[in-house]
Formats: C-alpha cells, sequence, structure tokens
C-alpha cells in the first residue's frame, strides 16, 4: 500500500478535466457548407508511468538478479513524444526512451532538425550488469561452498552525440562523439603457485571515441570518409585481507599449509589510437554496382601492475616458501591492424546475378615488459573470397549457387610444451553454396540455404572443420488476418581424428501463427513452438594430467511463447483489452532446466487520452542437477499510459 496514494493521485490528474474559457463571440455564418478546420497539435506523445510490486523472491537471490533483476518502486515504463515546432531553426524533434526509475535497462534518444542546416541525434543507455550464478567458476561447489569466484555486480552507461551539417545538400560534414563507461565491483582470483584466493575485485573502464568526416550523397554514388581517434582507460585493483584464507587448496603443500593474508593488487591499461574509414556504394552502369569499406587503425596500449600480498606461499621453480611476494611491472604494445572489404553486383540480363565479394583482416601486434626479457607477438591475418550465381528460370522460382575459399594463419608465442619459441596455424577452407527461392504466390513464399564446408587445417580446437549446414524458412498468409511461418535450423561438424576429434550437432525446428482479424482491433493471437537439440563431443588436454580427457554436452529443449488479446465488452464507450500468455523453456539432458514466465495484462481506457494498465508475472527455475540454483517470484505493475 505503499504506492496505493502516489497511484490515485495519477488517476485524479490524469481524470482532471481543464478550466473553461471563455467562450467566443459568434460570428455570422456564410454561405454554403464549411469544413471544420483540422487542429494541429505541435506537441504529441504518450506516457506510461507505473508501479512495479515484486513479492520475496523464493530461492537464490543471485540466481534471480543474474537473470531477472527486477526490482519493486516507481518506473517512467515507457515515453514516445514529438515536436512539430515548424521554427527557424527547429523544425521537429522526436524525444522518447523508457525504463527509468531503477531497472536493469534504461534508454532514451533525442533527434532534432530543421530540415536544411543541421540534423542531431542523441543516444544514452545504462546497464546494470550482475552475474553470480553459484555453479560457475566455482571449485569448492562439490564441498558445498555457494560462492561464485568469477561474479559481477557493474553499471554500465553509453552516451554519443552526433550532428550532420547541410543534411538535404549532396555533401554532408558530421562530428560524432561517444563515451563508454562502466564501473562496480566483483569478485576474481588472485592466482599464486599452487593456489587460488578469492578476493575483491573493483572495476572502472571509461573510453571515448570522436569521429569527424563528410557524406557525399549522389544519385549513383555513395562515399564516406571518416577519421576518427579512441582514447582509453581501464583500472583493476583486488584487496584482501587481513583475515587469513587458504584459498580453493586446503591441503598441505610440502606439510605447508598456503594462506593469503593480505593484498593489495592494481593494474591500469591507458591507450590511444587513430582510424581512418571510408565505405562506398557506387552505380557506374545500370548492370553493376560495387560496394566496399577500408578502415586502418594503430591502437597502442601501456600497462602498469603493482603488486603486494602477504601470507604464506611456495615458488615452484626453486621449491622455496615465501611470505611475501612484490612485484611491479611497465608494459607496451601496438597492434597495427587493416580491414577492408569489396563487392560487386553484375547484371548481364534480367534473368541472371552474379555476386562476388572479398574480405581481408589482418593485424599483428608487439608487446614488452620493462627490466625483463619478456616480450610477445601476434600476428593474424584472415582472407575470404566468394563468388554466387543467381539465375531465375522461371517466374517467380531464383536458384543461387555459389563457392567460398577461406584462407588465413596465425603467429603465437608458443606454450611451455612446445620446442619452437612460437607456434604457427594456418586455415584454409572451401565451401559449396546452394540455395533456393520460391514465391507462388504473394502469399506464399519458401527459401532454403544449404553450405557444405570442408577444411585441412583450421587455427583453433573449437573451430568448425567438415561441416553441413541447412536452413530453411517458409510464410504463408492463408487469410488477410491468419499468417503461418516456419524454420528449420541444422549444423552437423565433424573433425578428423587427426585434428582432434570434435563434433558437434545443432538441430532447431520451429512454427508459429499470427491472427489478427480486423487489423488488430478486435482479437489477436501471436505464438511460436520451436524445439531445438545440441550435441557437443570434444576432446582436450587436462593441464593437471598433460592427458586427453573428453567434454560431453547435449540437450533436447522445447520453447513455447503466445500471447492472446481480447477486447471486454463493459458496455462502457471506451473497451477494456485482456493479453494473456507467456514463455516457457524445457530441456533435458546434461543439464535439464525449466523455465516458467506466464503473464496477464488489462488496458482500461478511462477516458480519450488516459488508460489505466494492470500487468501480472510469474518467473520460475529449476535445475534438476543445480536445485540450489532455482528460484521464484511474483511481480505485477499499476500504471496509466497518458495521450
Amino acid at each position: 500500500m505503499k504506492y496505493a496514494f502516489l497511484l490515485m493521485a495519477l488517476v485524479l490528474a490524469a481524470q482532471e478535466k481543464p478550466a473553461q474559457e471563455k467562450p467566443a463571440e459568434a460570428k455570422p455564418a456564410e454561405a454554403g457548407p464549411t469544413q471544420p478546420k483540422a487542429v494541429e497539435q505541435p506537441v504529441r506523445g504518450e506516457f506510461e508511468i507505473g508501479v512495479r510490486f515484486n513479492s520475496d523472491v523464493r530461492g537464490d537471490l543471485n540466481t534471480y538478479r543474474s537473470i531477472v533483476n527486477l526490482g519493486e518502486g516507481v518506473r517512467l515504463l515507457r515515453w514516445d513524444t514529438w515536436l512539430d515546432a515548424k521554427k527557424k531553426w527547429l523544425k521537429q524533434a522526436h524525444f522518447y526512451g523508457g525504463g527509468w526509475g531503477g531497472d536493469p535497462s534504461a534508454w532514451l534518444r533525442l533527434s532534432a532538425e530543421d530540415g536544411k542546416w543541421y540534423r542531431f541525434n542523441a543516444d544514452h543507455r545504462t546497464t546494470a550488469y550482475f552475474n553470480a550464478l553459484p555453479s560457475f567458476a566455482n571449485p569448492l561447489l562439490e564441498r558445498g561452498i555457494l560462492a561464485n569466484q568469477r561474479s559481477y555486480d557493474t553499471r554500465r552507461r553509453f552516451t554519443e552525440f552526433e550532428v550532420a551539417l547541410l543534411p538535404a545538400s549532396p555533401l554532408i560534414p558530421y562530428f560524432s562523439y561517444t563515451r563508454d563507461r562502466g564501473f562496480g565491483r566483483g569478485v576474481t582470483n588472485f592466482v599464486a603457485d599452487a593456489n587460488e584466493y578469492p578476493v575483491l575485485n573493483n572495476l572502472n573502464d571509461r573510453t571515448n571515441v570522436y569521429r569527424g568526416g563528410v557524406r557525399v550523397e549522389r544519385r549513383r554514388l555513395h562515399l564516406t570518409l571518416e577519421q576518427g581517434g579512441i582514447q582509453f582507460r581501464d583500472d583493476q585493483n583486488t584487496e584482501a585481507g587481513p583475515a587469513a584464507q587458504p584459498g580453493n587448496r586446503t591441503a598441505p603443500i610440502f606439510g605447508e599449509q598456503l594462506v593469503l593474508r593480505d593484498l593489495r593488487q592494481a593494474y591500469g591499461i591507458e591507450g590511444s589510437s587513430v582510424f581512418s574509414r571510408g565505405l562506398v556504394t557506387a552505380q557506374p552502369a545500370g548492370w553493376l554496382d560495387i560496394n566496399g569499406a577500408f578502415q586502418f587503425s594503430q591502437p597502442r596500449n601501456d600497462i602498469t601492475y603493482t603488486q603486494t600480498a602477504a601470507g604464506r606461499f611456495i615458488d615452484l621453480d626453486s621449491l622455496l616458501f615465501l611470505n611475501t611476494q612484490n612485484a611491479r611491472l611497465l608494459g607496451a604494445a601496438k597492434q597495427p591492424h587493416l580491414t577492408a572489404n569489396l563487392g560487386l553486383e553484375i547484371r548481364p540480363e534480367g534473368r541472371l546475378r552474379v555476386l562476388q565479394s572479398w574480405t581481408t583482416d589482418r593485424l599483428h601486434n608487439a608487446s614488452s615488459v620493462s627490466e625483463t626479457p619478456f616480450s610477445d607477438r601476434l600476428e593474424w591475418n584472415y582472407n575470404q573470397q566468394q563468388t554466387e550465381v543467381l539465375v531465375e528460370p522461371v517466374a517467380r522460382l531464383t536458384l543461387r549457387g555459389g563457392y567460398r575459399y577461406v584462407w588465413g594463419d596465425g603467429r603465437a608465442r608458443a606454450s611451455f610444451l612446445g620446442n619452437a619459441p612460437f607456434e604457427r596455424g594456418e586455415l584454409r577452407r572451401h565451401g559449396a553454396l546452394m540455395g533456393a527461392g520460391y514465391r507462388m504466390t504473394d502469399r506464399f513464399s519458401l527459401y532454403s540455404d544449404v553450405e557444405i564446408v570442408r577444411s585441412d587445417r583450421v587455427l583453433f580446437r573449437t573451430s568448425l572443420t567438415d561441416y553441413e549446414k541447412v536452413r530453411v524458412r517458409g510464410r504463408h498468409a492463408l487469410t488477410g488476418s491468419l499468417r503461418l511461418y516456419g524454420s528449420l535450423q541444422y549444423l552437423n561438424n565433424e573433425t578428423p581424428p587427426e585434428l582432434n576429434r570434435f563434433e558437434f550437432r545443432s538441430m532447431q525446428e520451429a512454427m508459429g501463427l499470427e491472427w489478427m482479424p480486423g487489423s488488430g482491433q478486435g482479437v489477436q493471437v501471436i505464438g511460436e513452438y520451436a524445439r531445438s537439440t545440441i550435441r557437443s563431443d570434444l576432446l582436450y588436454l587436462a593441464p593437471q594430467t598433460l592427458g586427453s580427457e573428453r567434454s560431453f554436452y547435449r540437450e533436447n529443449a522445447h520453447t513455447v511463447t503466445g500471447l492472446v488479446t481480447v477486447p471486454l465488452a463493459l458496455g462502457w464507450t471506451w473497451q477494456a483489452r485482456l493479453s494473456a500468455g507467456g514463455s516457457m523453456f524445457v530441456s533435458s539432458g546434461s543439464r535439464p532446466t525449466d523455465f516458467y514466465q506466464p503473464v496477464a495484462r488489462v488496458t482500461l481506457p478511462l477516458g480519450k487520452r488516459c488508460s489505466v494498465l494492470a500487468e501480472y508475472r510469474w518467473y520460475g527455475v529449476s535445475q534438476t542437477f543445480y536445485t540450489f540454483e532455482g528460484f521464484r517470484s511474483h511481480q505485477g505493475i499499476i500504471g496509466l499510459r497518458i495521450n
């Protein structure tokens, strides 16, 4: 009831009638019928404000906050306003947003222009990110300790401004500024020889991006040339103490118990970069389209690391026990990075199209650490060339065939198991592309794509090697108000044993319908059902024994979503509307999980410009093997929509 008086005041304010104005003097009627003048509304908008009620969460609060994280209180749920000023320096403006008042995700956007001299856009978003699932990255789970050792409770704010000058002219200069900042706390591990210690972690990072350039807008040419710069800063520090903690290892080593009593660890990364970018789309002839992009950057980072730790530690190289650890390092790194792509579309005749594309991505970084012999280098080169031919043998039928070739290489410092200082890898991949599209009528269409790829060399253990990918999509409008759609996606990957076996299969089938008779003014029905399967089988090298181990995962899942909206004939001038439905996810396999989210919503108009909103949701999560991560929560919203 603590929000009842506020809600009552909002209802009364929305129902309050405006003060009566003094009637104007009557004018003599003119001969002949007259049309009433349309009243212009320079300002128009819609607002939704409400109060969320949240019952106590039953079950694990950390899991609830990691998945839902919605609290209670007054919320500005949504607003959308337009201003038609028609002034010399402001023709129109659009201001909209939602989620303000305490929700984990809130946003607002503003656009304004005068139609001739400028166009201004602003975007601001704030996100609260919480992740502390008890079963994730928790080596102490078998002992019944549910404290996550890789958890985050942070907030991120993103703001962007852009001004374009002379937006209606062929030559459009523009300027942009973006700021991205994150801050908060979390838990991470302080890693020492033979042990790890969960400690508090303070996070703070910020990035500023400045961009400026010019756009050329012609009938057959669109060109963008841009120059920009980036400033980056990331500061993190960990702290622990004064109470001694044994860490993840409770057994003594060589008769000594390892403990951490005090820790002050901090590192800061500061970087900057200047980048150049160009984009172009052109049609030099009626049968030829060209598009391309180019970007080059060379970021540089400077790193400072300090550490002071007290406790009982061991140095595995010398097998000596230590009571303190102190370190201070300075490092630097540079990374020239080039990305470019070029595409052509050739139409030699009306029923034939040839698509040609080429992409390259190249970078290398060089780093060094002061007062040490350590230096590192990473080289990466990726290229892709693709040719496709599209032909329409008969009306409404399109066939597609093509070939893709991917090649590249990489070089990085080798692991301690290697004999050479550097390890080199290569990528060679060939792919056949096929597809078809058929539109029997304007109401029925069916599309399919097939991709068959074979690789003789890959860069990463979990990369797809020899795989087949199939995708089918269909749509059928039975009537003007009833539409059916469906899709099928299949992926099958097998890595040969000589490349360390990795099998991965996934399939998803989905079907849905939309029924909106009377252009959606009456009953509305939206529903979808999807079934998915995942199977992963991978051999990996265990660092503890340096032996081969097997990682096997499978999942069979069913997902149902739906919403039914019906008008409630209460005999009022303005009809109320009731919506009911929700979502459901049920899976079996390696990690069975059930998720239910039913929802019911009522909209009750109080007049032409005001409606009362009421909504109820229930969240429920349960896991067979991880019962401690289940939770249940009831939520409700009561609010107003004002036009």
